[in-house]
């Protein structure tokens, strides 16, 4: 069957002796790809499952034998009963050394009865899981996490995500000076010209759609070695990402969303374009001590309980971080040039919703918490007015983080990972939801680990 999907003439958008690539995707890009098309694995997953622990161990104890002896299990999938069993051991492995390392770990594990022993094998690599089969949520990464030469290696490596760079370059060629991967991938190890690199990198109208690329290319890969989400969210600029992995804004649209809601909100032009900064120390403290402060300041980012992000009038948000630092806590200013998600730029909502209103926003086919509410968005037909609204909002609003971690948690989600670049996200869930021994957080890409 082939698919032709018109839009309608805009005036002056395509000119004669250009050229135009359309993009057309018929599902959500998490979704999984089939069976037999799968990525090999780049390493090796022992995936062991049993109807009990005695079950488990007799397997592992013949893998221990074997790996002991220089013999590892190639990389391949898993066996889907093996994923599907009532108890499950996973073991991550390089090579039968590593493997029969961890097969010695994980049966001290099986014998000594310590559930709390397992959540130390995590960072490990050793994991251990009971009952169903829990939820995975992806977590979008937001402005503030980019580098210069984020994904290069996997750029290099992989077709899948220098064809998502390549798409991004097209869809944002009429809004940029030049290729948006050209302001992410430098080849050089000059100071001089990374930081000149870091520099343009900042420029929020090139940060948003830079990060939303990355977040995507992740997505398309997770999902070609057979990973997808139940749920999604992202933090601030993130949730767009998470949109787009939810099927419920094509990349194309998102790309020029995110452009638009950088303009919009550089554009805010104010007598006090405002302050942030960001705040250490328990949540309820740092409330207590921005309320006893004069002038505007707010939490912006309500990140976890010991991490957040206030904002406001530049007076106010000075004298914050003069009492935070007064009481004992750690605060510093962040280079932004509004302080946004507050009252001060609430000025670019009104343009940006309807920006929104003319993109091809459709519900979504994935649960989406929101960060203005931290609840799910609504779903099923006729949704897309009141997402517009949220989207319009979300500028100016306080992003609800920990209290959408929380919503996922109690939908039944134990799997977190952070799609994008570095491990904000991944410290969020461990600081908010840590205490709680089911919980896994991870993160896909760090520039300290390498692609």
């Amino acid at each position: 069957n082939f698919h032709t999907v018109l839009e309608a003439f805009v005036p002056g958008h395509i000119q004669h002796d250009q050229q135009t690539r359309v993009y057309m995707s018929e599902t959500p890009p998490t979704t999984p790809a089939p069976a037999g098309a799968l990525k090999a694995p780049l390493r090796g997953a022992l995936v062991l499952g049993g109807d009990s622990e005695q079950a488990i161990l007799t397997r592992l104890e013949k893998v221990h034998q074997a790996a002991g002896q220089g013999q590892a299990p190639p990389p391949a999938p898993p066996e889907e009963q093996d994923l599907r069993a009532p108890l499950r051991l996973v073991i991550d492995y390089g090579d039968a050394a590593e493997l029969a390392q961890k097969c010695d770990k994980a049966h001290k594990a099986l014998q000594g009865n310590n559930p709390a022993a397992w959540k130390m094998l995590r960072t490990q690599g050793i994991f251990l899981g009971k009952g169903p089969a829990p939820k995975v949520a992806f977590l979008y990464t937001g402005q503030g996490s980019q580098y210069v030469n984020m994904l290069k290696e996997l750029q290099a490596a992989d077709p899948l995500v220098s064809d998502t760079f390549r798409e991004a370059d097209d869809i944002m060629k009429p809004l940029i000076p030049r290729p948006l991967s050209s302001y992410i991938f430098i080849n050089s190890n000059d100071p001089s010209d990374l930081k000149q690199a870091d520099h343009a990198l900042r420029q929020t109208e090139i940060t948003q759609p830079a990060v939303l690329t990355v977040d995507l290319a992740l997505t398309r890969l997770l999902a070609a070695y057979g990973m997808s989400p139940d749920m999604v969210m992202g933090h601030s600029l993130g949730e767009y990402g998470a949109l787009v992995a939810a099927g419920a804004l094509p990349f194309a649209d998102a790309l020029k969303a995110v452009s638009a809601r950088g303009t919009e909100m550089a554009k805010v032009s104010v007598a006090d374009n405002g302050l942030m900064a960001a705040c250490f120390g328990p949540l309820e403290e740092i409330e207590k001590i921005i309320n006893t402060v004069e002038g505007y300041v707010v939490i912006a980012n309500i990140n976890s309980n010991s991490q957040a992000v206030i904002g406001g009038a530049t007076d106010g948000v000075k004298k914050a971080v003069e009492a935070l630092e007064k009481a004992g806590f750690t605060a510093r200013l962040l280079p932004v040039s509004h302080a946004f998600h507050t009252e001060i730029v609430a000025p670019a909502s009104e343009p940006l919703g309807r920006v929104l209103s003319q993109m091809n926003i459709r519900p979504p086919a994935l649960p989406i918490v929101a960060n203005v509410t931290g609840e799910p968005y609504p779903m099923g037909p006729g949704v897309e007015p009141q997402m517009v609204d949220m989207l319009a909002r979300q500028v100016a609003a306080p992003v609800q983080f920990v209290k959408g971690l929380k919503t996922l948690y109690d939908a039944g989600v134990r799997v977190f990972v952070e799609v994008g670049p570095k491990k904000a996200l991944q410290g969020f869930v461990e600081d908010v939801l840590g205490k709680e021994y089911d919980v896994l957080a991870l993160c896909t890409n760090h520039p300290k680990q390498g692609d």
